[in-house]
């Protein structure tokens, strides 16, 4: 592999990782063709949706769902992938050296103290809806957004939906509909 890949070639030496390192360890639930596809277009539904330039995190980003798809296809946006578990930031690592090296991973727990804040933390298969906007206001800056992908019927007071194909939806919220206590 090499940092110098096209979106969609990156795209594919990901798949072809996740399914080498999936044979050794659970990264993702199914490393089949269908079950990336579906995990790679959901993350890819929200790349369009921020704006340039926007700093990103990835809150548990586990096998890198939403945010190293993004980070390949928008290399103008700084991405953080935050994970606590030692093997899957190994793969993170390995993936970002070799495909985004522009990809920052840090190794603790998204419920300590955040080093910085962002515009935007995404969280997917985190926790419930609610505990996921919990999770993620710490990394936000004031005019920041928490998206959170969930099922078709979650819901949060204030979100804004961003439906997805796989039949799921994020879920956008702004920092400010949150700090007034809307959620």
């Amino acid at each position: 592999m090499s940092g110098r890949f096209g979106a969609e070639a990156a795209f594919d030496a990901y798949a072809r990782e996740l399914a080498r390192w999936g044979a050794r360890m659970n990264l993702v639930g199914s490393t089949d063709a269908e079950a990336l596809a579906r995990h790679l277009e959901d993350s890819l539904a929200a790349a369009g949706e921020l704006p340039a330039g926007a700093s990103v995190v990835d809150l548990g980003s586990g096998a890198g769902f939403p945010g190293l798809p993004i980070a390949l296809s928008r290399r103008d946006l700084t991405v953080v992938l935050v994970e606590i578990r030692e093997k899957r930031v190994a793969f993170l690592r390995h993936v970002v050296r070799e495909l985004a090296p522009h990809v920052e991973v840090l190794a603790r727990s998204i419920e300590d103290e955040p080093p910085r804040t962002f515009d935007f933390a995404l969280l997917r298969a985190v926790a419930r809806p609610s505990r996921s906007l919990e999770l993620g206001r710490p990394w936000l800056g004031p005019g920041g957004e928490a998206w959170i992908w969930a099922g078709p019927d979650d819901d949060l007071p204030g979100a804004h939906p961003l439906p997805l194909r796989s039949g799921g939806r994020v879920l956008r919220v702004r920092a400010s509909d949150f700090s007034r206590g809307t959620t």
